[in-house]
């Protein structure tokens, strides 16, 4: 099976290692806080991503989101294989920061533990072992962290 797909969605993420976790984070909460793709990452600043990424091909309205009260644009790289969900947060002219990432091919980024679009599932399964949410995965469909918060890899048979 091969991973067409990469979402990662969380509410917070800074770059910083698992020891350094908080008394009341677990070490896969403080794995995905330190999870990236590529150089991008959850809570990147606007200037950050356009530096990496350049302008969006196209870029959707800012809607305000009932489910959590922020606001919300999508970021389209058709190119790249990238999707972004920029959130300024609780008020529309807040600042610019990703909120969640989808890569699907021609995407070449990886994760920081090796994955990228296209690769096999049981890699993915692999290094990412101890942090499944083995309720919610499912051949074909391999959740880390939970659907509240994580990274969900989707794949398909070749």
């Amino acid at each position: 099976m091969k991973i067409l797909t990469i979402l990662i969605g969380i509410l917070v993420l800074n770059v910083f290692d698992a020891p350094n976790c908080r008394a009341d984070e677990t070490v896969t909460e403080a794995m995905l806080r330190a999870e990236s793709l590529g150089k991008l990452r959850l809570g990147l600043p606007e200037k950050d991503v356009l530096k990496l990424l350049g302008s969006p091909a196209t870029r959707g309205k800012l809607v305000f989101q009932e489910a959590d009260g922020n606001y919300v644009q999508d970021w389209h790289y058709p190119d790249k294989g990238i999707e972004l969900l920029m959130s300024t947060g609780e008020k529309k002219s807040g600042a610019k920061t990703i909120a969640n990432i989808t890569a699907s091919a021609p995407c070449t980024f990886a994760t920081r533990k090796g994955i990228k679009v296209g690769d096999a599932e049981s890699a993915a399964r692999k290094a990412y072992a101890e942090h499944v949410d083995r309720e919610t995965s499912d051949p074909g469909t391999l959740v880390v962290g939970s659907i509240y918060g994580g990274i969900f890899f989707g794949a398909a048979a070749e």
